[in-house]
């Protein structure tokens, strides 16, 4: 199991979907004065989570069908975790640190994902 679904990989998903989920949740309740912070803070959001689409997706052509789903239960049940780490730093941090934690954790799950 380990092999298909190395805990590198988990917590790389749990890191990416804490960041995409911050961005989206600023993105919804986003009341700032720049339209165009807005806008790119939607985008971001967007492709945050198209690309957490398409990994899962690749994720299960390239290595074990079953994988994606234990990697989506495993985003989801971080969450807790991300809610105590928000109290620490405060959702717009987090936010914020995703512009660059998203797309860095989505290119090392992409570049360590276990070959089939």
């Amino acid at each position: 199991m380990f092999e298909a679904l190395p805990i590198s990989v988990i917590l790389l998903y749990c890191l990416f979907s804490m960041f995409v989920y911050y961005q989206q949740l600023h993105a919804r309740n986003f009341q700032g004065a720049s339209a165009g912070f807005g806008a790119l803070l939607s985008l971001f959001a967007l492709v945050g989570m198209l690309t957490g689409f398409v990994f899962l997706i690749w994720y299960g052509f390239k290595v074990v069908w079953w994988a994606p789903l234990v990697l989506f239960v495993a985003g989801i049940l971080f969450q807790f975790i991300a809610n105590f780490i928000e109290e620490t730093v405060g959702a717009f941090a987090l936010s914020f640190a995703g512009f660059i934690g998203w797309p860095l954790c989505a290119f090392f799950l992409f570049r360590l994902a276990p070959a089939a």
